[in-house]
Protein backbone atom coordinates (compact mmCIF):
# COMPACT_ATOMS: atom_id res chain seq x y z
CA UNK A 1 0.00 0.00 0.00
CA UNK A 2 1.19 3.06 -1.08
CA UNK A 3 0.91 6.41 0.96
CA UNK A 4 0.00 9.46 -0.85
CA UNK A 5 2.75 12.34 -0.70
CA UNK A 6 2.46 15.18 2.14
CA UNK A 7 1.26 18.44 0.90
CA UNK A 8 4.15 20.97 1.78
CA UNK A 9 3.20 24.41 0.81
CA UNK A 10 2.50 27.43 2.52
CA UNK A 11 -1.29 26.95 2.89
CA UNK A 12 -0.65 23.92 4.67
CA UNK A 13 1.70 25.02 7.13
CA UNK A 14 -0.01 27.87 8.09
CA UNK A 15 -3.17 25.08 9.16
CA UNK A 16 -0.93 23.64 10.83
CA UNK A 17 0.38 26.87 12.61
CA UNK A 18 -1.52 27.29 16.31
CA UNK A 19 -1.53 29.71 19.29
CA UNK A 20 1.01 32.37 19.61
CA UNK A 21 4.31 32.66 18.79
CA UNK A 22 6.70 32.67 22.02
CA UNK A 23 9.87 33.56 20.65
CA UNK A 24 9.27 37.60 21.02
CA UNK A 25 8.06 37.46 23.97
CA UNK A 26 10.69 34.98 25.73
CA UNK A 27 12.89 37.46 24.47
CA UNK A 28 11.64 40.30 26.23
CA UNK A 29 11.59 38.27 29.60
CA UNK A 30 14.99 37.47 28.99
CA UNK A 31 16.02 41.48 28.25
CA UNK A 32 13.60 41.95 31.57
CA UNK A 33 15.85 39.53 33.74
CA UNK A 34 18.91 40.81 32.48
CA UNK A 35 18.22 44.25 33.29
CA UNK A 36 16.93 43.63 36.45
CA UNK A 37 19.97 41.33 37.44
CA UNK A 38 21.97 44.07 36.39
CA UNK A 39 20.26 46.71 38.63
CA UNK A 40 20.34 44.85 41.44
CA UNK A 41 24.21 44.78 41.28
CA UNK A 42 24.14 48.47 41.73
CA UNK A 43 21.59 49.01 44.35
CA UNK A 44 23.63 46.68 46.82
CA UNK A 45 25.65 49.22 48.64
CA UNK A 46 22.40 51.26 49.26
CA UNK A 47 20.90 48.53 51.43
CA UNK A 48 23.14 49.67 54.21
CA UNK A 49 22.35 53.72 54.76
CA UNK A 50 24.21 55.27 57.66
CA UNK A 51 22.41 57.20 59.99
CA UNK A 52 22.79 58.93 63.26
CA UNK A 53 20.71 57.89 66.09
CA UNK A 54 19.79 59.56 68.82
CA UNK A 55 21.82 59.20 72.17
CA UNK A 56 19.80 57.43 74.84
CA UNK A 57 19.48 59.77 77.78
CA UNK A 58 20.94 57.75 81.31
CA UNK A 59 18.34 56.51 83.23
CA UNK A 60 19.03 58.75 86.25
CA UNK A 61 18.17 61.40 83.73
CA UNK A 62 14.95 60.33 82.04
CA UNK A 63 13.65 63.70 80.28
CA UNK A 64 13.88 64.85 77.14
CA UNK A 65 16.61 67.30 76.76
CA UNK A 66 16.54 70.07 74.17
CA UNK A 67 19.55 70.89 72.23
CA UNK A 68 21.36 74.31 71.85
CA UNK A 69 19.31 77.30 71.19
CA UNK A 70 19.47 78.66 67.17
CA UNK A 71 18.95 82.57 67.07
CA UNK A 72 18.89 83.92 63.33
CA UNK A 73 19.80 87.36 62.20
CA UNK A 74 18.71 89.14 59.69
CA UNK A 75 21.01 91.58 57.97
CA UNK A 76 19.67 93.94 55.12
CA UNK A 77 20.64 97.37 53.37
CA UNK A 78 17.90 99.90 53.20
CA UNK A 79 18.74 103.08 52.28
CA UNK A 80 22.07 102.59 51.98
CA UNK A 81 22.07 101.65 55.68
CA UNK A 82 22.69 98.02 56.99
CA UNK A 83 19.90 97.01 59.03
CA UNK A 84 19.79 94.39 61.99
CA UNK A 85 16.59 92.07 62.07
CA UNK A 86 16.45 89.40 64.56
CA UNK A 87 17.95 89.63 68.17
CA UNK A 88 15.19 91.43 69.58
CA UNK A 89 15.84 94.20 67.33
CA UNK A 90 13.43 95.14 64.06
CA UNK A 91 15.34 97.61 61.30
CA UNK A 92 17.46 98.69 63.90
CA UNK A 93 21.23 100.10 62.95
CA UNK A 94 24.12 98.16 63.25
CA UNK A 95 25.91 99.88 65.95
CA UNK A 96 22.03 98.76 68.22
CA UNK A 97 23.57 95.04 67.57
CA UNK A 98 26.91 95.28 70.40
CA UNK A 99 24.33 96.39 73.06
CA UNK A 100 21.10 94.11 72.26
CA UNK A 101 24.15 91.51 72.27
CA UNK A 102 25.37 91.61 75.63
CA UNK A 103 22.31 92.46 76.73
CA UNK A 104 20.98 89.07 75.46
CA UNK A 105 24.71 86.92 77.07
CA UNK A 106 23.74 88.71 80.07
CA UNK A 107 20.13 87.24 80.39
CA UNK A 108 21.32 83.58 79.11
CA UNK A 109 24.54 83.44 81.61
CA UNK A 110 26.75 80.40 80.61
CA UNK A 111 24.15 79.16 78.13
CA UNK A 112 25.44 81.84 75.50
CA UNK A 113 28.21 79.71 74.74
CA UNK A 114 26.26 76.65 73.26
CA UNK A 115 23.58 79.11 71.69
CA UNK A 116 24.50 79.02 67.65
CA UNK A 117 24.04 82.53 66.44
CA UNK A 118 23.17 82.32 62.49
CA UNK A 119 23.77 85.61 60.17
CA UNK A 120 21.73 85.99 57.37
CA UNK A 121 22.86 88.67 55.07
CA UNK A 122 21.10 89.91 52.32
CA UNK A 123 22.72 90.13 48.98
CA UNK A 124 23.57 93.98 48.86
CA UNK A 125 25.23 93.41 52.46
CA UNK A 126 28.88 94.49 52.43
CA UNK A 127 31.12 92.24 53.74
CA UNK A 128 32.59 93.96 55.85
CA UNK A 129 29.66 94.62 57.93
CA UNK A 130 28.86 91.05 58.58
CA UNK A 131 32.25 90.49 59.74
CA UNK A 132 31.56 93.33 62.36
CA UNK A 133 28.26 91.75 63.43
CA UNK A 134 30.52 88.45 64.03
CA UNK A 135 33.04 90.11 65.91
CA UNK A 136 29.77 91.57 68.26
CA UNK A 137 29.15 88.07 68.88
CA UNK A 138 32.16 86.80 69.79
CA UNK A 139 32.41 89.47 72.01
CA UNK A 140 29.35 89.21 74.20
CA UNK A 141 30.34 85.56 74.71
CA UNK A 142 28.39 83.49 72.17
CA UNK A 143 31.38 81.07 70.30
CA UNK A 144 29.19 79.23 67.58
CA UNK A 145 28.29 81.76 64.86
CA UNK A 146 27.49 80.44 61.32
CA UNK A 147 26.81 81.89 58.32
CA UNK A 148 24.24 81.53 56.03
Amino acid sequence: MSRPFRRRNALHQWHLHFGPNMTPMVDVVMVILVFFMASTAFIGPEWLLRMGLAEQAPPESAGFRLGPAELVVRLSVVDGQVRVDGFGLAGAGLETLEEAAARAAASLGSASSRTHIILEPGDAVPYDAVVRAQEVFVSAGFLHIAIR
